[in-house]
């Protein structure tokens, strides 16, 4: 188990993204964040968190990411997910569910956080130092460098869910 979460989940999600498999990784985010946060350089911080973003997580997208950065998960995650789950309503009606994670699953978490490593990447390319933990985003650094990166978040963003 220890092996799959550092070797093939940690690996996948990248460096930047410390909710897939990194021991500590919660840890290591609050320590990044205040060292950047303290950083002499830094004129601002910026917080986001995704709003519902396990929830309306773009499901194809998201395995064809997973097909390239994690080919061993991805097997799993596309018989999982490839098809609408039906969801059973107390008053007998079914509803379809297409996108998003199912909640309880155990690999939601790993299924998210390595399927927004493209944006994570593409994120990074800004001149903020930035940080990553599930769908909880820190940016950090000149304000030039930090507004390039939420306007890279906002345009690029919504095309995962």
């Amino acid at each position: 188990k220890q092996w799959y979460q550092r070797r093939v989940r940690g690996d996948a999600a990248g460096p930047l993204q410390l909710a897939a498999g990194q021991q500590g990784g919660i840890e290591a985010a609050v320590h990044s964040m205040n060292a950047m946060f303290h950083d002499d350089g830094t004129e601002g911080v910026l917080l986001a968190d995704a709003s519902n973003a396990f929830n309306v997580l773009n499901r194809q997208t998201a395995l064809v990411n997973l097909r390239y950065l994690c080919p061993n998960l991805s097997t799993f995650a596309t018989n999982f997910y490839r098809s609408p789950t039906n969801l059973y309503l107390s008053n007998g009606h079914i509803i379809l569910s297409s996108e998003g994670t199912t909640q309880g699953c155990n690999i939601a978490s790993p299924f998210y956080s390595i399927s927004v490593r493209p944006l994570i990447n593409s994120l990074s390319l800004s001149n903020a130092k930035t940080i990553f933990y599930a769908d909880d985003g820190a940016a950090a650094g000149k304000l030039a460098a930090v507004k390039q990166w939420w306007d890279t978040l906002c345009l690029a963003g919504p095309g995962l869910g």
